[in-house]
């Protein structure tokens, strides 16, 4: 555990730090306490709470439209509300419905027990260590991830487990890779990873699952809905890629995102973007065309860190699956740095976002090309 020493001091110093300093700056009362940036806590899950409210009404597509959306928070949580966007895709509402018909703390509460626990049962996939899963836990991504109330823990307790199960229990993995719908780009490679390998048991689950849920939502709340999220909640999201200056601009460690930051054009960072999304899939496909073990962390983590590497949209606590299989792989005494950065990039993307430096998105593609290049990770 020596080798981890530097991990629990981190992480022990962003509890010491960075937690009470986040709960100092809350506002208590009515109708749901507020941080010091005026957003309510679990902020995140503000969106995910709505969608579940309205998921119980006769037409949520209609939230596809600002304005509309905008006038129905404004109602529960008072006037004046920074903007908040409704974009996930429709399947958001089948996750969400219950949690709906809560009040919104014990609501937020119980989404945040089930990401915990769902978190720490997964990562208990890989090992059998509570140390280990204490440190990811306190991750900077898991943190972020808790105190935005963000789905971010259950989506890296799904891909944790489609990776140790594409083998051993194909059908199961392939079937959980559906309820990534909510945020698809944190699944894009996994088709790609399933055809490499010939899984195509787990690849055909995957297809049935996405489709029997998206044919769910149509026979609930209409086919329509789909249309009203091609046209308006895809179009709802891209403002965030399209406004450097937005809120979450900092907050990710992508590629594009640090070429937006610092003034890049769209059409420019774009192309960077679809560039470093080829040399991931590529370095995914060369190295699982190999058929490694399912539990083989150095090509999990390959695949982890050119996942994060593929797209221009990836906050900084969707990264906690590329944390958890780096702090496998550094207690199983591989790696030194790259591990580390990859545990740390949370943190690193913040400051260099907050400070308009670009870097931060290019650390998860070096940690891919190292692995690709290398029997052993020693970086």
């Amino acid at each position: 555990m020596d080798r981890l020493r530097l991990l629990w001091i981190g992480a022990g110093l962003t509890l010491l730090i960075f937690v009470p300093a986040y709960c100092l700056t809350l506002t208590l009362g009515p109708p749901i306490p507020r941080d010091g940036t005026s957003l309510v806590v679990g902020r995140d899950f503000l969106n995910i709470w709505m969608y579940g409210r309205a998921a119980w009404e006769a037409d949520p597509a209609r939230y596809y439209d600002m304005p509309t959306y905008l006038a129905a928070l404004g109602s529960v949580v008072g006037a004046g509300y920074p903007g908040q966007l409704w974009s996930y895709p429709p399947v958001a509402l089948l996750i969400a419905a219950p949690f709906g018909l809560l009040p919104y703390l014990p609501a937020l509460l119980l989404w945040t027990s089930f990401g915990i626990v769902g978190f720490a049962v997964a990562l208990r996939l890989w090992t059998r260590d509570w140390r280990i899963i204490a440190l990811l836990l306190a991750a900077p991504a898991a943190l972020i991830g808790i105190m935005s109330g963000q789905f971010a823990l259950l989506a890296t307790a799904i891909l944790l487990a489609v990776l140790r199960w594409r083998e051993s229990r194909p059908w199961l993995a392939g079937a959980l890779v559906g309820l990534l719908l909510v945020k698809p780009q944190l699944a894009l490679l996994i088709p790609l990873l399933f055809v490499a390998t010939g899984n195509w048991r787990a690849f055909a689950a995957a297809a049935l699952s996405s489709l029997t849920l998206a044919a769910l939502v149509a026979l609930i709340w209409g086919i329509d809905i789909w249309q009203v999220y091609i046209a308006a909640g895809i179009a709802n999201q891209s403002l965030v890629l399209s406004d450097p200056d937005h809120l979450a601009g900092p907050f990710m460690p992508t590629l594009f995102m640090n070429l937006r930051v610092i003034g890049v054009p769209v059409p420019v960072a774009t192309a960077f973007q679809m560039a470093l999304a080829l040399i991931a899939a590529l370095l995914v496909w060369r190295r699982f065309r190999q058929r490694p073990a399912s539990h083989d962390l150095r090509a999990n983590l390959l695949f982890l860190a050119c996942a994060v590497s593929a797209t221009p949209y990836m906050l900084s606590y969707d990264t906690l699956a590329l944390a958890a299989m780096a702090v496998l792989a550094l207690a199983a005494g591989q790696g030194r740095i790259g591990p580390l950065l990859a545990f740390f990039l949370p943190l690193l993307q913040i400051v260099a976002g907050m400070a308009g430096v670009p870097g931060p998105g290019l650390i998860p593609i070096l940690l891919a090309l190292h692995l690709s290049r290398t029997k052993k990770l020693t970086w």
